[in-house]
């Protein structure tokens, strides 16, 4: 029983390490992409359009007269 419980522990330690780890690498690599985005827009590359796109990944939608047509 006691060790059972030692085992749930360690494993609870370990899923908690992880789960740490993960984040921090996540919280990295968000703050080395807003850094690029940012470096890339200031040399004049794209105008922020939303949280997660810029005009050069937004694809242009066809015009009203072209879907009338």
């Amino acid at each position: 029983m006691t060790r059972g419980i030692a085992f749930v522990g360690l494993l609870a330690i370990g899923l908690a390490a992880q789960n740490i780890l993960h984040y921090a690498r996540y919280k990295r690599a968000r703050r080395e992409q807003n850094r690029a985005l940012q470096t890339w827009e200031t040399e004049g590359g794209a105008v922020p359009t939303g949280p997660s796109q810029t005009a050069a990944q937004v694809t242009p939608e066809p015009a009203r007269a072209e879907l009338a047509g």
